[in-house]
């Protein structure tokens, strides 16, 4: 009965977990991953925020406002009449705005105010429709109310 109780007692040795199989698929996997891995290049577009310090402080001094609603676009130049844009025409957006680019060679500002409830790539979309048109200098700001509906 001792010798049953001894060669338990031997056979219970804890092995060494063997991990180089492991490892093996980790050295091949890991730059396979690094080879197939995407990489975008990102662009920006400069712009800045606008404030009371950004407003013209002549009142004859020329701006040129995209206003961006939930229903339309409207291209707002001192001295003309607001322009109302379909949402998504940019060919219209881009006319627009170069005609007013040939009239008013030396203005590359625009401030592009938004309504809160639009979306991102439609911002991004108009800036750069503004900047296509030659406008390089652009100012974001932000609307709490749709800015295209009454008295428009």
């Amino acid at each position: 009965m001792r010798r049953r109780r001894d060669r338990n007692v031997r056979n219970t040795g804890a092995e060494e977990l063997n991990v180089t199989p492991l490892m093996n698929l980790f050295v091949a996997i890991v730059p396979l991953l690094l080879l197939s891995a995407v990489f975008v290049s990102v662009a920006s577009i400069d712009l800045s925020t606008a404030t009371g310090d950004n407003v013209p402080q002549e009142a004859n001094q020329f701006t040129l406002a995209l206003r961006v609603t939930a229903r339309a676009w409207y291209v707002d130049a001192r001295g003309s009449d607001s322009v109302q844009i379909d949402k998504g025409d940019v060919e219209a957006l881009l006319r627009v705005l170069g005609r007013i680019r040939v009239e008013h060679p030396d203005h590359t500002s625009v401030l592009v105010v938004c309504a809160a409830d639009i979306e991102y790539s439609e911002v991004v979309q108009v800036l750069d429709m503004a900047a296509l048109a030659g406008f390089a200098d652009c100012a974001l700001a932000g609307s709490q109310t749709d800015a295209g509906g009454a008295g428009s």
